[in-house]
C-alpha cells in the first residue's frame, strides 16, 4: 500500500491547491453572476463535457490501458505507434464535431443552454471542445506513463491559471464573459500539459511504419467505440444533469446544482484524482494476474474508505457553514442537495474501485452493461427525486442510482474473477455507510440541532481510526524492510 499512499499523497497536494483555487474562483463567480450565471457556465461546461465524450471516442483510455500495457513489457514500438495514431484520431474527430456543431447551433441552443439565443455560444465551445480533447490526450500520455508528479504539476497550475483568468474575465465582461472563460479554462489545461508532456516524456524515441499506426487506429476504435457507448450511458447522463435539471427547474436550480457537485468533487477530488491517474494504469499492468489483482483492489478500497470516510462525515457537519461561505446566502438550496450527494459519494468511490477492473478486464459488453444499468437508474432516479423533492430529491436520487450501480458491479466482478471483498474492508463500508445515514436521519426524528456536533464527533473518531489504521500499516512496512 506504500506506493500508493506515496501516489495518493501527491496527487493530494495537487487538488489541496485546485481546492484553494476553486474555493476562491467560486466565491467570486457567485458574487459576480449569482446562481443563474454559475448555471449558464454549468450549461456550457456540460456541452463540452458530453462533446468531449462523443468526439474523443474512449480513445485517451484505449491509450492508457494499451500503453501500461506496452510499457510494462517494454513494448517501445507499440506506444510509439498508439501515440501518433491517438494523435491521427485526434485530428478528423475534432474537426467532424466542430462542424457538426456548426451546423446544429441552433437546436443545440435550445435544448441544452435553454434557448436558441445561445447559439454563438454552442459554436464558440467548439473551440474549447478542441483544446480539451487535446489536453485529454497529453494527461492521458502521461497516465500512460505512470508520471504521477507531472500529473500533479499539471493539476496546479492548470487549476491556479484557469480560475484567475476565468475571474478576471467574468469580472470585466459579467454573463457575456462565461464563454471565453470556458475557452480560456480548456486552453490553458492544453498549454499546461502539453509543457509536462514535453518535459516528463518526450516524444517517442521510435517512429513506428504507417501500417503500425494504422493498426493501433483501428484498435483504439474497437476499443473506443463501445467504450463511448458506455460511457455516454453512465457518465453521459451524469453530464447531462444540468440539462434535465433545466428543464425541470430553471436556470437558476443549475447553479445551485453546480454549486454542490463543485464542492463535492473538489472535496474528494483527491481520491478521484489517484483512482484514474495511478489506479487504472495499476489495474491494467495487472490485469492479467489474478491475485496481483485482487490484492490491489482491495488495498485501494482500503485506502479510499480510510481517506474518504472522515472528509465526507465531516463535511456533513459542516455544509451549511460552508456553501454560504463558499458561495453566497443566496446558494442556500444547494445545501440538500450536496449532503445526499456526499453520502452517495461513499458507494461513489467504492464502486469505481471495482469498476476500473471491468475496464481493464471485461469485454465491452459487459462494461457497457453495467454501465448502462447505473445510467438508467441515474436518469430515473434523478427524475422521479426532482419531482417529489425538488433540488434535494436530486441528492436522494444519486444516492440510490450509486447504490444500484454498486450492486451491478460488485455482482460482476465476484462472478466473473471471483474478486471479494476482505473482512476489514466489509466493516469499513458498513460502518461508513451506518454513520452517514444515521447523521443525515437525524432531522427526520427531531435531532435536527444534535446534527453538526453528532456528524463532527463522528468524522473525529473515523479520523483517528484512519490515521492509526494508515501510520500502523506504513510503520510495519518499513519495519519489515528494515528486518
Amino acid at each position: 500500500m506504500k506506493s500508493i499512499l506515496r501516489a495518493t499523497a501527491i496527487l493530494g497536494s495537487s487538488s489541496l491547491v485546485s481546492i484553494l483555487a476553486g474555493v476562491l474562483s467560486a466565491k467570486a463567480w457567485a458574487v459576480l453572476v449569482g446562481p443563474s450565471g454559475l448555471g449558464f457556465m454549468r450549461l456550457l461546461q456540460s456541452l463540452v463535457g458530453l462533446g468531449g465524450l462523443i468526439a474523443g471516442m474512449g480513445i485517451g483510455v484505449g491509450l492508457v490501458r494499451a500503453g501500461a500495457q506496452a510499457l510494462a513489457t517494454k513494448d517501445e514500438t507499440r506506444i510509439a505507434a498508439l501515440r501518433k495514431a491517438a494523435w491521427l484520431l485526434f485530428w478528423v474527430l475534432s474537426a467532424l464535431a466542430l462542424l457538426l456543431l456548426t451546423l446544429f447551433r441552433t437546436p443545440i441552443s435550445r435544448w441544452v443552454l435553454g434557448g436558441p439565443e445561445h447559439a454563438d455560444s454552442a459554436v464558440l465551445m467548439g473551440v474549447a471542445l478542441i483544446f480539451s480533447l487535446a489536453s485529454g490526450l497529453q494527461t492521458s500520455t502521461l497516465n500512460a506513463y505512470h508520471r504521477v508528479v507531472a500529473l500533479a504539476r499539471v493539476a496546479i497550475l492548470h487549476s491556479v491559471i484557469a480560475s484567475a483568468t476565468g475571474v478576471m474575465l467574468v469580472w470585466i465582461w459579467r454573463e457575456q464573459g462565461i464563454a471565453a472563460a470556458v475557452i480560456v479554462g480548456s486552453a490553458t489545461s492544453w498549454v499546461v500539459s502539453y509543457f509536462f508532456l514535453r518535459r516528463a516524456v518526450g516524444r517517442a524515441p521510435l517512429r513506428p511504419t504507417r501500417q503500425q499506426v494504422f493498426e493501433a487506429a483501428r484498435w483504439l476504435l474497437r476499443f473506443g467505440a463501445p467504450y463511448t457507448a458506455s460511457m455516454v450511458v453512465g457518465t453521459g447522463v451524469h453530464m447531462a444533469l444540468p440539462i434535465l435539471v433545466l428543464h425541470l427547474l430553471g436556470k437558476e436550480h443549475v447553479g445551485f446544482y453546480q454549486a454542490a457537485e463543485a464542492v463535492s468533487i473538489t472535496y474528494l477530488g483527491v481520491l478521484l484524482a489517484a483512482m484514474a491517474q495511478d489506479y487504472y494504469p495499476r489495474v491494467s499492468g495487472a490485469s492479467q494476474q489474478s491475485g496481483t489483482l485482487a490484492h490491489l483492489v482491495n488495498q485501494q478500497h482500503r485506502l479510499v474508505m480510510l481517506v474518504g470516510v472522515p472528509m465526507i462525515l465531516g463535511m456533513l457537519a459542516l455544509v451549511p457553514y460552508v456553501v454560504p461561505i463558499i458561495y453566497t446566502a443566496e446558494f442556500t438550496p444547494a445545501i440538500g442537495l450536496l449532503e445526499w450527494q456526499l453520502v452517495a459519494a461513499l458507494f461513489k468511490l467504492s464502486s469505481w474501485t471495482m469498476s476500473y477492473v471491468i475496464l481493464a478486464r471485461s469485454g465491452s459488453l459487459t462494461y457497457f452493461s453495467a454501465e448502462l444499468i447505473g445510467g438508467i437508474a441515474t436518469l430515473a432516479a434523478s427524475w422521479m427525486g426532482m419531482q417529489w423533492f425538488g433540488l434535494a430529491g436530486l441528492g436522494m436520487g444519486f444516492l440510490a442510482s450509486y447504490m444500484v450501480y454498486y450492486l451491478v458491479v460488485w455482482l460482476v466482478v465476484r462472478r466473473q474473477y471471483q474478486l471479494v471483498w476482505t473482512a476489514q474492508n466489509k466493516r469499513l463500508m458498513l460502518a461508513a455507510v451506518t454513520a452517514a445515514l444515521a447523521v443525515q436521519a437525524l432531522p427526520f426524528v427531531g435531532l435536527e440541532g444534535f446534527k453538526t456536533p453528532v456528524a463532527l464527533l463522528v468524522a473525529l473518531v473515523a479520523g483517528v481510526g484512519s490515521l492509526v489504521a494508515i501510520s500502523g500499516h506504513v510503520t510495519g512496512r518499513e519495519n519489515a524492510g528494515a528486518e
